[in-house]
């Protein structure tokens, strides 16, 4: 099982405006670490993801994976 976290901060519009979910394990872009949510420990990105958007209702539209580690769950 992998450590899943939550980006605090909204991307820039240019790359998609999102809060990305990220598996720390595997991710070369981990925001910094006073800007990550943990949202739990899980088996893949998808039940990840779906926690997040359970968690944070109000910005669940705009959660999406991590091109670079979640990328099954990335959906630009």
């Amino acid at each position: 099982m992998a450590q899943y976290i939550l980006n605090k901060h909204r991307q820039s519009a240019a790359d998609g405006g999102n809060f990305e979910v990220h598996n720390v394990s595997t991710c070369g872009h981990l925001p910094d670490a006073e800007n990550r949510i943990h949202i739990g420990y899980y088996e893949s990105c998808g039940p990840a993801k779906a926690e997040a958007k359970r968690k944070y209702p109000g910005n669940a539209a705009d959660i999406d994976g991590c091109y670079h580690c979640c990328r099954p769950c990335h959906t630009g």
